[in-house]
């Protein structure tokens, strides 16, 4: 009995660490998007030559205002950012209900 206790707990451990780990956290509410991972991700998205859009010089970005935005398909937040020295602004958008977003170009 004991040994299976501490099982299912490691078990509901490994599964929150692998949503933190994603940046994806809920505590009692709604899936939230840790706003730090966002941001690096929206960065990672602008300056990644094959799969982004391969800007050099992206920095200063700031996602949604500091704020976890909520996680729900079709909702959306923007992110500025500066590229190039110039002040832009990025549309990110979730995918799913799990926390999968797609970063717009910046404009």
């Amino acid at each position: 009995m004991l040994i299976g206790v501490a099982v299912t707990g490691l078990l509901a451990i490994a599964v929150l660490l692998t949503l933190v780990l994603r940046g994806v956290v809920s505590g009692t509410g709604p899936l939230e998007l840790d706003v730090l991972h966002a941001q690096d991700g929206v960065r990672q998205v602008l300056t990644d030559p094959i799969n982004g859009y391969g800007s050099d010089k992206v920095t200063d970005v700031r996602c949604n205002t500091g704020v976890n935005p909520r996680v729900q398909k079709g909702s959306s937040f923007t992110c500025a950012v500066t590229v190039d020295g110039r002040q832009r602004q990025v549309l990110v958008e979730f995918a799913d209900d799990a926390g999968t977003y797609e970063v717009d170009r910046p404009r």
